[in-house]
């Protein structure tokens, strides 16, 4: 036994001291301060429950003077269409948790049916019921865990991004098959993009025909290839005459460049399915 007054008045201070701490960490941690409500707010997905449940239980791990922002943030971001998180404290125990959604890039139109809206990153982001003025994806079947994977789908999500907003507006049916991109135009004009190469170029190949060529031209057009992005050709239409023999004719393809060539990545002659035929259809069996 210490007959110190001095050590025991040192260690009685200690004690105190230790106590003291402790409480306060109960006070801080604890059900005192405890987060006893979570709100969610900006979410429009689909995953609305998870997310709000997700929250309150990132919230259960702190504090109303320990809130784990990080925590949340890092949790909440998990989830298709979340890009950030803000957290504010709604005193004495409530917290109100603002979520930011990326703005969709894309449609992403399911063959068996639905039709659903895709980030830039290429995560759903719920519905796209009645929603209008953006290029249209279409795939087979929808992306498991809501994120596209596939290789040439996620080529296609690429090829929009190089795209001013106003030309991919106008996108329909961008698909991969065959190892090659295609899409239609709003104006029904098919575009082959060819292999899911060189994206940039051929995405300012396709902004450059549609604004240097004419309305009649393109009219006139079937197919747009734009598969070598230095020599984009506008196929013409398959057109019948009139004479003895009977039959149809075509006329070819128009190099939009002022001349040929037959070196490129998939230009006629390059077997990348292009064609100066006016055949136009696509190429290898692959449907509009």
């Amino acid at each position: 036994m210490v007959n110190n007054p001095v050590v025991r008045a040192v260690t009685y201070w200690v004690v105190v001291a230790v106590g003291v701490l402790l409480l306060a960490l109960w006070v801080v941690s604890g059900p005192v301060c405890g987060i006893s409500n979570v709100t969610v707010e900006g979410y429009t997905g689909p995953q609305a429950a998870a997310v709000q449940e997700t929250a309150e239980i990132v919230a259960g791990t702190g504090s109303m003077v320990r809130v784990p922002v990080g925590d949340m943030r890092r949790a909440l971001t998990r989830f298709p269409g979340i890009t950030d998180v803000r957290v504010t404290r709604d005193w004495p125990r409530s917290i109100t948790v603002d979520v930011t959604m990326g703005e969709p890039v894309a449609i992403l139109a399911v063959q068996s049916g639905g039709r659903y809206l895709l980030s830039p990153t290429g995560q759903v982001m719920g519905t796209a019921a009645g929603v209008v003025g953006l290029p249209v994806i279409r795939v087979a079947t929808a992306p498991p865990g809501g994120v596209i994977t596939n290789p040439g789908e996620r080529a296609a999500l690429r090829f929009i991004g190089w795209l001013p907003p106003q030309v991919a507006a106008r996108l329909r049916n961008l698909r991969y098959g065959g190892g090659r991109l295609f899409a239609d135009m709003a104006n029904a004009l098919e575009v082959r993009i060819g292999a899911p190469t060189k994206l940039a170029a051929k995405a300012q190949a396709l902004s450059a025909v549609l604004s240097q060529a004419s309305p009649e031209s393109l009219a006139r057009a079937a197919y747009l290839d734009i598969s070598n992005p230095t020599r984009p050709m506008l196929g013409s239409k398959i057109v019948p005459i009139t004479g003895e023999e009977g039959g149809t004719s075509t006329t070819g393809g128009t190099d939009t460049t002022g001349g040929t060539d037959t070196s490129g990545d998939g230009t006629s002659g390059s077997g990348d399915g292009a064609s100066t035929t006016g055949d136009s259809g696509i190429a290898d069996g692959e449907t509009g």
